[in-house]
C-alpha cells in the first residue's frame, strides 16, 4: 500500500491564460477553499478506494494506487479550487 502527502494552499500568480479574469481570494476565502480541498478530497476518489486522513495543513492519502493517478485526482480538485499543493517525500 502506497501514501502520497500533499500539502494544499492558495497562491496568487495574476491572471493566466486559462483564467484571464482570475482575481485575488481574499484570506478568508483562501481558508475556505484549502477547508473545501480537505473535505472534497475524499469524495473525488472511488469509494473505499483509499484512506484519506488530515494531519495539521497535510493531507495523507493511502491505497493500493501509484502516484500518477493519486497526482491526477488531486491535481483535478486543487485546479477546480484554484489551489495549489506541494508534495511531501
Amino acid at each position: 500500500m502506497s501514501t502520497f502527502k500533499y500539502k494544499p494552499f492558495y497562491q496568487y500568480n495574476g491572471p493566466t491564460h486559462s483564467d484571464p479574469l482570475r482575481d485575488e481570494l481574499s484570506p478568508e476565502e483562501a481558508e475556505d477553499r484549502v477547508r473545501c480541498f480537505f473535505e472534497d478530497i475524499e469524495n473525488s476518489f472511488e469509494d473505499g478506494s483509499v484512506s484519506i486522513k488530515k494531519d495539521g495543513d497535510l493531507v495523507l492519502i493511502s491505497g493500493e494506487l501509484n502516484q500518477q493517478k493519486c497526482d491526477e485526482v488531486v491535481k483535478a480538485l486543487l485546479n477546480r479550487l484554484d489551489l495549489f499543493a506541494k508534495k511531501i517525500p
